[in-house]
């Protein structure tokens, strides 16, 4: 089973070189016999290997979303699957669990072999799965998508590295058997009883498998990280007019514009929220309504590049101004903008904001569109009046090709002008 990059890399250029061997006609002078049962052993070598890179497609494509274990036996796999499910990488499930890179290594190439009972149960809570009948696990356990009122499926290692628990001075090992006491205080100070376990008319945009009781634990941390400063006024959705959007698309030409356009959005009811996200959630954003009646964007600058900053800013003001709130859709929805859009209202956010930011009417038109050059891009900058890193992002996205133009679309700037 392939269970990392480095892995499924060499196994594509194994399976390449059988493919040509196999693509090569025998000797006039080989047996027969001998050539059908060589045929049939390189065949037999080319499924296999084709099986295992299409097994971890799958999985990081988001396509298989439930995992289940017939017997104690079937459980590693179970878990290794989940992870790459989750979009974790094997440094990502060791953060988590306060390990090294190298140990999570470890222990997927030996499936768990040397791995405690209680391990075993912190790498299941870390990957959002839960185990039935704990208590008979060497019997028959079955594993299923995450129930959030588990405590223990919060990712509970990763939340007290980042000082999310802010009244507890305990061990990372302490927080984790605090888990039942520690995470509903948390909640509670991120409006948890406004999100619960229940997804409380929210939406989530993802290409893999959804790690509920992560994006419950971030959400609670934006809302309470935007609580601490409220703006003083409440969010006006009709505020969100052609005017104030050309004044946000002016501050792309600013060399700090990210950070200028914090009371820009203050000024109409939005507090901007910077938050990473958390291991196996792949998040860029979100666009939230809170109870005292303001709306809140939440970005993690998972890509920390101009162009992404603000077309995933664009795309969750779309989502204030026409699915979030009082009477609307939704009161909170999640975003990885990577991935395709998987619904009429993600579909609406990508248009509002590449409409905000480049009107159809200008792009038909840019040059850059078709040259693809630094020049061109600076050209369509000046003539449109929007940043060169909006043009390159959007000549990048179209193309498919994000080895293009990678000067111009400010990489290493946003989280800086943060202080991140």
């Amino acid at each position: 089973m392939i269970t990392n990059e480095k892995q499924y890399r060499s196994t594509r250029t194994a399976l390449d070189t059988l493919k040509a061997v196999a693509g090569k006609p025998p000797p006039t002078d080989a047996d027969p016999a001998f050539t059908a049962i060589v045929r049939d052993a390189l065949a037999s070598q080319i499924a296999e290997l084709q099986e295992s890179l299409d097994l971890f497609d799958q999985l990081r494509a988001g396509t298989i979303t439930q995992f289940s274990a017939a017997r104690l036996s079937d459980l590693p796999d179970s878990l290794i699957r989940a992870r790459i499910a989750r979009g974790m990488s094997q440094k990502d499930l060791g953060d988590a669990l306060g390990l090294k890179e190298q140990q999570i290594q470890r222990y997927e190439a030996e499936r768990y072999r040397s791995a405690s009972l209680d391990r075993l149960v912190e790498v299941s809570d870390a990957l959002g799965v839960r185990i039935e009948n704990r208590a008979s696990l060497v019997g028959d356990p079955t594993l299923t998508t995450v129930d959030s009122s588990d405590w223990r499926a919060f990712p509970i290692a990763e939340m007290w590295k980042r000082g999310w628990f802010e009244d507890f001075s305990g061990t990372m090992a302490e927080a984790r058997k605090s888990a039942d006491h520690l995470v509903p205080a948390f909640m509670r100070g991120g409006h948890g009883a406004f999100a619960p376990v229940a997804l409380h008319r929210k939406s989530v945009r993802s290409g893999g498998a959804i790690h509920e009781a992560a994006i419950i634990a971030w959400e609670a941390r934006v809302r309470h990280l935007a609580d601490r400063n409220p703006p003083a006024v409440t969010f006006d959705r009709d505020a969100i007019d052609d005017a104030w959007l050309a004044d946000l698309v002016a501050f792309t030409l600013d060399p700090e514009g990210p950070v200028r356009a914090v009371d820009h959005l203050r000024r109409i009811g939005i507090v901007l929220v910077i938050e990473r996200h958390l291991p196996g959630t792949l998040l860029d954003g979100a666009a939230l309504y809170t109870q005292d009646g303001y709306g809140l964007v939440a970005l993690t600058l998972r890509h920390d590049r101009l162009d992404n900053f603000w077309f995933t800013l664009f795309h969750e003001i779309g989502h204030l101004k026409l699915h979030i709130g009082q009477a609307r859709a939704f009161a909170a929805i999640f975003d990885d903008t990577e991935s395709p859009a998987n619904s009429a209202h993600e579909e609406e956010a990508d248009l509002f904001a590449q409409e905000a930011l480049l009107p159809r009417a200008k792009w038909d038109v840019a040059v850059s569109r078709f040259s693809r050059t630094e020049k061109s891009v600076l050209t369509d900058a000046k003539r449109f009046g929007v940043g060169p890193a909006v043009i390159a992002g959007r000549v990048r996205r179209e193309a498919g090709d994000y080895t293009l133009l990678r000067a111009m679309v400010g990489s290493g700037d946003v989280r800086r002008q943060f202080g991140l």
